[in-house]
């Protein structure tokens, strides 16, 4: 990335008019917030704090250059604003006035990116001709320029000490947010695609447009459709496609995963990582890759263009887990160090049934099947597709969910508690809190019911929870209702094609033998110990080397 690529031409007053210090970065942050995603109160309170110990000011000549920045929460990428003024702006108590003012904001993920940028503002604004040209020009587009060609020598800032590498596999709406983001962070990041016609646009731009809660052109290392060439020398494999795409994406990867690189499903919606640890048994047994899920999508997203992605929301917390559920500590501080709305989830059960997708998807598609087949989508899906009535059934749904869940001996979180927890959207019931979520503002129901809501969630999520409450005894009336309802409008037998306890390896167990399968213990009676395996194997096989926490593993 380049100073350039970050400023917003709302973001660059030239001739800048402010009383004072204060004033001038107020301007600048309400100029950021209206372009961009910023909560400006926690912005100007950080920048308070931060020039409180000390303002960053360069001296040129006749001129000042004031750069006031912070590590701040209250945006979720780096952003910059600039004014200048040739008569000076009063920058402090001692007298002194700012003729040129960069203001620079970064979430905690980008931090060494963030310094890297603070390098180059210093490093030109010591340049006589260059600190001349910018307090001279005229409009936004001629600073834009002025600053784009003073960078051109100095090439793209990278920052990869300590952050590590990426591959997204999956250039859907959500893949191509993760990309978008994980590059805007300062990461290396490939995307991966099956379809080699589908990443094209983005192969010959190299680079996402991204706007929304994260703006910006995201270059990317590397758009390929060659497993091989995604995989090599990175440290985290996010898998986002659907899960019905799990069992796919894993044998291809499989012959070319790495001792010890990480494979997030992005989620495993119900028993993904159950799934994806029996593919890789079949087809690459000797590798010992770590294997997580995440409970939900980070993204509430969509792809706007072919190589273009609107990011609507980052949730704030999105539980993840290992399989086994131990390794957590050596898998999240690596992921955390781009992504730290990822939060330690128990293990794969809680993941799993944690699923929100499996409430929300199938039944406000199934029970708007008439509404979306005439209006092809055009109405808002979270909002008015969910009307008391249907919130009636969710609730119901949601509510056989948490009993499965608490048959396993795992507290699983209401619809409404995630809400609260992953949009900060409060309510005093589900309705109230689906209505308070600004996140779902916006996003249109599909224009067919042929739609991986239905072909993904009902077979990866909603049959395993119910074959599972059916193996422990527990009834799941209304999502059995959903099912058959889908499988009628679909023409397929969804519990033959489904996640059943059968086809995740658990048929038969008792919930001892199952919580002991996800964290990676023995059975008591097996007379073994535990063995640090990355796929759940027979106990005391294939140990996989101690990683140190926080170093990605290689």
């Amino acid at each position: 990335m380049r100073i350039a690529s970050i400023l917003l031409p709302e973001a660059v007053f030239t001739g800048m008019s402010a009383s004072g210090k204060e004033d001038a970065l107020a301007k600048l942050v309400s100029a950021l917030a209206q372009a961009r995603s910023v909560d400006t109160t926690i912005a100007l309170r950080d920048l308070a704090a931060r020039e409180s110990t000390g303002p960053t000011l360069i001296p040129l000549g006749g001129y000042l250059a004031a750069v006031p920045h912070t590590s701040t929460k209250a945006c979720k990428q780096l952003m910059l604003a600039v004014g200048t003024s040739r008569e000076g702006i009063p920058w402090g108590p001692n007298g002194k006035r700012a003729n040129l003012i960069f203001l620079l904001l970064g979430p905690s993920e980008t931090h060494a990116l963030y310094l890297r940028v603070l390098a180059r503002i210093a490093r030109l604004s010591r340049t006589p001709a260059f600190v001349e040209a910018m307090i001279g020009a005229s409009s936004p587009e001629e600073f834009m320029r002025g600053i784009a060609a003073a960078e051109e020598p100095l090439g793209e800032i990278v920052a990869l000490e300590g952050m590590p590498t990426f591959c997204v596999a999956g250039a859907g709406h959500g893949g191509m947010a993760m990309a978008a983001h994980l590059a805007i962070t300062g990461c290396h990041v490939n995307l991966f695609n099956r379809n080699p016609e589908r990443i094209e646009p983005v192969r010959a731009r190299g680079a996402i447009e991204a706007t929304g809660e994260v703006t910006g052109i995201a270059a990317l290392n590397r758009v390929t459709s060659d497993p091989a060439e995604a995989l090599d020398t990175v440290d985290v494999v996010m898998v986002v496609v659907p899960a019905m795409a799990h069992r796919n994406i894993a044998e291809i990867l499989a012959p070319h995963l790495k001792d010890g690189q990480v494979l997030v499903l992005n989620p495993g919606r119900t028993g993904g990582a159950l799934e994806v640890a029996q593919v890789l048994r079949e087809k690459n047994p000797s590798v010992r890759p770590y294997i997580a899920e995440a409970q939900t999508l980070l993204y509430a997203s969509r792809a706007t263009g072919p190589a273009q992605v609107h990011i609507f929301g980052i949730k704030n917390s999105v539980p993840l887990a290992t399989l086994p559920s131990y390794q957590s500590v050596d898998v999240l501080p690596v992921i955390r160090k781009a992504l730290p709305q990822f939060v330690p989830g128990d293990n794969v059960l809680k993941t799993s049934l944690d699923n929100i997708g499996a409430v929300f998807h199938p039944a406000i598609t199934i029970l708007n099947a008439a509404r979306i087949e005439d209006t092809h989508g055009d109405f808002e899906y979270y909002v008015e597709g969910v009307t008391p009535a249907v919130a009636s059934v969710l609730e119901a749904i949601d509510e056989e969910r948490v009993n499965v869940a608490s048959a396993l001996g795992i507290r699983a979180h209401t619809a409404r508690e995630w809400l609260y927890l992953a949009y900060d959207a409060a309510g005093k019931t589900l309705l109230d809190a689906m209505r308070a979520n600004a996140g779902y503002v916006g996003i249109t129901a599909p224009g067919t019911i042929q739609h991986r809501y239905i072909s993904e969630d009902v077979p990866a999520s909603l049959v395993p929870i119910a074959s599972i409450g059916e193996m422990l005894g527990v009834a799941t009336p209304a999502m059995r209702s959903i099912i058959h309802l889908a499988s009628i409008m679909h023409g397929e037998d969804y519990w033959a094609l489904g996640r059943t306890v059968d086809r995740l390896g658990i048929k038969g167990m008792s919930v001892k033998e199952i919580r002991f399968l996800v964290v990676g213990a023995d059975l008591p009676s097996s007379g073994s110990a535990p063995g640090n395996t990355a796929i759940p194997q027979k106990a005391g096989t294939d140990v996989l080397p101690v990683v140190q926490a926080g170093v990605p593993p290689r």
